[in-house]
């Protein structure tokens, strides 16, 4: 199956105003709109990880538009890219740093497209972080929300904490050594403990070589930015400070009624232990495992089987 596109679907840009007190400004969602809105359509919020790498990597979801007509929204959730930053909340701890500032830009976004409105449905895609708080917002049970993929996330810190430590292990013995020394000694900002965290990610964030450019850029914006990234979660994947330290959602997941797909890579840093956490308690849950040269990014490392199996789950049918 061919996702070279014949026709080029409409592309539009813009921003909606949110509204959120604890901020104490106003702030502004950049967003990206692939496809055509109509009363008709059932769009796709692309929700990205971090927190705060933005939305490029999630660019080449367009073939979902081209393939299987589904409008996709993607956005920069604030603090990153395009949207509103907010450097001088960094040191504001978890009264500020919590899941609920994403979910309300979540909410905000659905009402600013009118997806809120009688009649109107909606799926949503979270991948890792947005994985993450994505599930938290399909607990609430939120008004015309239809499906749900959560891809590469797991449904609490520790268990995913548990799944780098693993993985972490299997790296030569001298990276794993420049590693423990700059935790010991607090350089975690070093181009040295940079270097091997980026041997780590060639194992199990992106197996591609070079790493496509739009991946890339999500994660330079961690250095242009890193206040979300530094405030929420931390200097790696493993050694978590920030205030999504004792974050879980595993009480809440069996209230999520809606169908569910699970997706994760074989060599993910989203283990089978964080998928197996989620499928257990949902009722309604559907798991596909890519196998091969997959890990974190499975819609780059295989782009074709990754969106037939998104595509069929969100249409009921095979592609157009």
């Amino acid at each position: 199956m061919s996702f070279a596109p014949s026709l080029r679907p409409l592309v539009v840009e813009g921003e909606a105003t949110f509204d959120y007190p604890p901020a104490n400004k106003p702030l502004k969602t950049w967003y990206k709109v692939t496809g055509e809105l109509t009363v008709t359509s059932i769009p796709l919020f692309i929700l990205h990880g971090g927190p705060g790498v933005g939305a490029e990597a999630y660019n080449i979801l367009s073939d979902l538009t081209n393939k299987y007509d589904i409008p996709i929204i993607q956005y920069d959730q604030v603090g990153c890219k395009r949207s509103t930053h907010l450097q001088e909340k960094a040191d504001a701890g978890e009264e500020f740093w919590n899941e609920n500032l994403f979910i309300a830009e979540l909410h905000n976004l659905v009402r600013h497209f009118g997806l809120d409105a009688e009649g109107r449905q909606y799926d949503v895609l979270g991948h890792s972080w947005g994985g993450m708080f994505g599930a938290s917002f399909a607990a609430e049970k939120p008004k015309n929300l239809r499906k749900l993929v959560i891809m590469s996330a797991a449904p609490s810190t520790q268990i995913w904490i548990d799944a780098q430590l693993a993985l972490r292990k299997t790296l030569p013995e001298d990276v794993q050594q420049v590693m423990d020394k700059c935790e010991a000694d607090g350089n975690t900002e070093s181009e040295e403990y940079q270097s091997a965290m980026m041997q780590y990610y060639a194992n199990f964030m992106c197996r591609l070589q070079p790493v496509p450019d739009e991946i890339m850029d999500g994660l330079m914006e961690l250095r242009r930015d890193p206040t979300v990234y530094g405030a929420m979660w931390g200097p790696s994947e493993w050694y978590v400070k920030g205030t999504l330290k004792n974050w879980s959602v595993l009480d809440r997941v069996s209230t999520i009624d809606i169908p569910v797909l699970l997706l994760n890579g074989q060599y993910d840093e989203a283990q089978d232990s964080c998928i197996t956490a989620f499928l257990h308690r949902l009722p309604k849950a559907k798991w596909v495992k890519l196998v091969g040269e997959t890990s974190h990014m499975t819609h780059f490392e295989d782009r074709e089987r990754y969106m037939q199996v998104v595509g069929e789950f969100l249409t009921d049918k095979p592609a157009i």
